[in-house]
């Protein structure tokens, strides 16, 4: 329960009103208080900033009792982004019922690397409290932990994700690296960096394509002797099972779990020699193309897994960026390597990706518009793109394009057309699924050279 009425939480803290069915009437004068027509509120998606300072505290626009009882705590709110006032009057136990903590409500690519730190670091707090201490700790504590710049984004959906993760954990690991002679960390925060340095110049993989590990647990008297002076990945590999095993030493690898969703454990590379069986039907469904923009393309299969190809912020950027994710889980399932992804395929279908420097339309453009020309040939529009109706209409928008977003199409349609054109070529659904199964492993690290770690997630 979210304890918004802590005089910590001062002018302009955020809070989310959730989204429940008892926002209703609760007395016959006065409406819903997610009429939307009539306070412009929204369940699961207003967000409110606090107004605690008495001065500030005048003439509310909306007065709204959240009980038959017009007595009570007044709380005075406005909406984000907005000038409009609200004095909530209810028990406080009703007030708190009714809010969770919220972020400023930024969604900038600018905050990603903050937001991913803050996540790792509130699932650290509450994982290091309950192994090491077998502590319950609350959002209040969390906040009181975590570095000054990251309070402003602190949502309590991340708590609350990362209560779940936590919970998972001690299902499937009940007893298990409990005690104060661990040390909790971030990935290449302090002793695990002494892993990854002999991993990674081995590998030449980037540290999450070896091992996505987020946080790790670490005994404090582990001797890291094998991995400095491992001559193989594989010797890297098959220590990090037997610490593992000998409650030595993990790697967990976070995303986060939505409020809707169960969450799993998975075990990966847990087997050098046995491949994890997947049960997901990889069946092709659709492709959702920005046939505006030409910025992105993830192509979905029957599980909800996707492949998402698309670039970066940066507009002169012309490499493609690939991750697995699945469809509504809020997080991507993994990375997927880059290094691989145009080897599997030229060594499948031998086709050449291209990549690499700016495209040359002169060259480039021909080949694409061909490639384009077959995936429309192959699929109807509609499982292509949300918003293309034709392989004419995606020329009309194509010819009236800028240069950049020309030469972003040249890239993202070879990486596109393996899969949408080659595969099917190749052995139909059969192929596809096959392909995707393979990207799916791909995402999950699970290869000869990627490190164990249990993944906590969607």
């Amino acid at each position: 329960m979210a304890n918004i009425l802590k005089s910590k939480y001062g002018d302009g803290h955020k809070v989310l009103i959730k989204d429940r069915t008892g926002l209703g009437k609760v007395r016959s004068d006065i409406p819903s208080i997610v009429a939307k027509s009539t306070y412009g509120i929204v369940a699961g998606k207003t967000v409110f900033e606090l107004i605690k300072t008495k001065s500030k505290q005048k003439n509310p626009k909306h007065t709204i009792y959240l009980s038959k009882d017009t007595k009570g705590e007044n709380v005075f709110m406005k909406r984000f982004n907005s000038s409009i006032t609200y004095l909530f009057v209810g028990p406080k136990s009703v007030v708190q019922g009714m809010f969770d903590h919220a972020g400023d409500g930024k969604s900038s690519k600018s905050d990603t690397n903050e937001k991913t730190e803050l996540k790792e670091l509130v699932s650290l707090c509450l994982m290091e409290q309950k192994l090491k201490f077998n502590k319950d700790v609350n959002y209040d504590f969390v906040d009181s932990c975590i570095p000054a710049k990251l309070k402003k984004l602190f949502d309590e959906s991340y708590f609350t994700s990362a209560q779940k993760q936590l919970k998972l954990w001690l299902s499937k690991e009940r007893g298990r690296f409990k005690g104060a002679s661990y040390v909790f960390e971030r990935q290449l925060d302090d002793l695990t960096k002494r892993i990854y340095k002999n991993a990674l110049a081995i590998t030449k993989l980037n540290k999450d394509n070896w091992n996505p590990g987020d946080i790790w647990i670490v005994k404090k008297d582990l001797d890291f002797k094998k991995y400095e002076q491992a001559q193989n990945i594989q010797q890297i590999n098959k220590q990090l099972v037997a610490d593992y095993n000998d409650e030595k030493l993990v790697g967990i690898s976070l995303k986060q779990i939505n409020p809707n969703q169960t969450g799993r454990v998975d075990y990966i590379n847990l087997s050098p020699t046995k491949k994890k069986e997947v049960k997901f039907d990889f069946t092709f469904t659709n492709c959702d193309f920005t046939g505006d923009t030409f910025k992105n393309a993830i192509i979905y299969s029957k599980s909800g897994f996707g492949v998402r190809m698309g670039f970066k912020a940066s507009t002169d950027n012309f490499g493609v960026y690939l991750e697995g994710r699945f469809k509504g889980a809020g997080s991507q399932v993994g990375g997927m390597d880059a290094k691989q992804i145009p080897g599997e395929i030229q060594k499948r279908y031998g086709y050449t990706i291209r990549k690499g420097g700016t495209p040359d339309l002169k060259t480039e453009e021909p080949l694409a518009l061909e490639e384009m020309k077959k995936i429309f040939k192959r699929h109807p529009a509609n499982k292509i793109s949300n918003t293309l109706t034709s392989y004419n209409n995606f020329m009309d928008i194509y010819n009236k394009a800028p240069l950049f977003q020309k030469q972003r199409f040249c890239r993202i349609v070879s990486f596109m057309y393996p899969y949408m054109e080659l595969s099917f070529k190749k052995g139909g659904e059969k192929e596809f699924k096959d392909l995707m199964n393979w990207s799916y492993s791909l995402a999950k690290k699970e290869s000869g050279v990627g490190g164990f770690y249990v993944f906590l997630g969607p």
